[in-house]
């Protein structure tokens, strides 16, 4: 069984990496003061140094395939720091991808998925087409027309309509979650993988150690890693090493059962979502579940995932479904963003889903962190005449990004476009719809560490019955908030219009 790192790292272990730590912190400190203090008093040398290092260094960054929001951001904080922020930006720019050899090796891991040629859809919408071709250039996953969706408004809904399918299965079931925590959702969880589990059922779990940090004690830990046939990693565990790629978390929400079903939100395994423990209110969020090949998409997601975390191969032609109904009449994409691509899939659909609106557009997200190509967009969309609405939280889980989120308010609404504030509690859910015939559903926030950083996914639906079902619970869910209008930001207090457009610079880092 594959443990958690803080289960099984030896003691000894852990001194040397607190060692290693408090070594690389008291030159980081050093660095800090021959940088700075002298740069200016003593050393004339080590400032032309650092200037020369910034221009290098901002060179590089200007030729990078970044957005030009990120690169302001660093230039701007390589030309106040240079030897810091530019040892800073590499070590970031660097962690996200595999090293070559074990890219390789993913590669042949994901090959039989990727060996299906694109073809263009024999339909006269063309912009099924074009986001057909979008995502497999940009990722290679494929489009599907023969899959089932179901909607979920309430994850809630969506958890025991989970449990349901869990219970039924024959082959497998695999789990990856950014967090998972204790509570009754996961001790219900454990019950019914624990009967799987002695009937032979293949379990894996993959979750995140940022997400899963705090709220996943050592003893449920425990009780996972000795149910039968249960393997548990945990995706780049902390514990008190070095790593750069601390920076790119695994956000994903997927299951699996079987090769044939899939499930994938923005819940968690955790109570707050199903409403057993309140945070902020009432906790909205979104899922969906597919029934058909499309699965072999998030079959393929977790397989790189899973490689990435244990180097143990999972073959994706071993693990599908023979079963599979047909349906066609409408279209899916899962993809997302993993560590062995440079694309930023996430972007480019977004951007392709808000450009081709002509009559609604209907984003709901937690953030609004977003760069000024993709504002700009939602702005012409208004201008254009399309009915543009925005739901975001009122009531916030972390208080900085909020400012951040209202700081985009401005220019949004001088172009017609109408914000709602959640009130009865938390908007966590995350999709865009529009024009009642596409949408997306995933784990995708609309902010830099999302689009940019982490690893996610998500389902485009094009032509689908449900989407009708996602416009009515936008709807219902804006006809309960706050419409957040031009008087609102005109009359903010001075300090918090100041600290947005402060902080504002610094949006590409959150």
């Amino acid at each position: 069984m594959l443990q958690n790192e803080r289960v099984t790292t030896p003691i000894w272990k852990k001194i040397i990496y607190l060692i290693i730590v408090i070594i690389v912190f008291i030159l980081q400190i050093m660095l800090y003061y021959f940088a700075v203090a002298g740069s200016f008093q003593n050393s004339s040398l080590l400032y032309v140094l650092g200037i020369v290092l910034a221009v290098l260094v901002s060179l590089h960054i200007i030729n990078s395939d970044a957005q030009a929001s990120y690169k302001v951001t660093w230039i701007t904080l390589i030309f106040i720091l240079p030897f810091f922020f530019s040892l800073l930006y590499f070590s970031n720019s660097t962690a996200k991808r595999l090293p070559k050899r074990k890219r390789r090796k993913l590669e042949k891991l994901l090959n039989e998925h990727k060996k299906e040629v694109f073809r263009f859809y024999n339909d006269s919408d063309s912009f099924v087409n074009r986001m057909a071709k979008l995502i497999y250039e940009d990722s290679y996953y494929p489009t599907y027309n023969n899959t089932k969706v179901l909607f979920f408004k309430d994850a809630s809904i969506k958890h025991k309509h989970m449990i349901e399918s869990i219970k039924k299965a024959k082959k497998y079931v695999y789990l990856e979650y950014f967090i998972l925590s204790d509570g009754k959702l996961l001790n219900e969880l454990m019950d019914v993988l624990e009967v799987l589990g002695e009937k032979g059922i293949e379990i894996k779990i993959l979750y995140d150690d940022i997400g899963s940090k705090r709220a996943l004690s050592n003893k449920t830990i425990n009780r996972l890693i000795n149910i039968p046939n249960l393997k548990l990693a945990v995706y780049e565990p902390l514990g008190l090493n070095i790593n750069p790629a601390f920076n790119y978390r695994d956000h994903r929400k997927i299951c699996i059962i079987d090769g044939r079903y899939s499930y994938c939100g923005g819940d968690n395994l955790a109570d707050e979502y199903i409403h057993l423990k309140e945070r902020f209110g009432f906790w909205r969020d979104n899922a969906v579940f597919l029934d058909g090949e499309a699965t072999y998409s998030f079959l393929a997601m977790f397989v790189e995932m899973w490689y990435t975390s244990t180097k143990e191969e999972i073959k994706i032609r071993e693990h599908l479904a023979n079963n599979i109904n047909e349906y066609t009449n409408n279209y899916v994409i899962p993809f997302s963003d993993g560590p062995n691509t440079d694309t930023h899939t996430a972007y480019d659909v977004f951007q392709s889903l808000i450009n081709t609106a002509t009559k609604s557009l209907y984003i709901s997200t937690p953030y609004l962190i977003i760069d000024d190509e993709m504002l700009n967009a939602i702005c012409l969309a208004s201008k254009s005449g399309v009915d543009v609405k925005v739901l975001v939280p009122k009531i916030p889980d972390k208080k900085t990004v909020f400012m951040f989120t209202r700081a985009h308010y401005k220019k949004l609404l001088k172009s017609g476009v109408k914000i709602y504030e959640f009130t009865p509690g938390f908007n966590h859910a995350k999709n865009i719809i529009v024009d009642d015939k596409y949408a997306f559903c995933g784990t995708i926030n609309m902010d830099y560490r999302s689009l940019f950083l982490h690893y996610e996914c998500g389902v485009v639906i094009m032509h689908d019955e449900e989407i009708k079902k996602m416009t009515d619970d936008f709807l219902k869910a804006i006809s309960e908030s706050y419409n957040y209008t031009l008087d609102d930001w005109n009359s903010r207090n001075p300090l918090a219009k100041f600290f947005a457009f402060l902080l504002r610079i610094f949006a590409p880092m959150l």
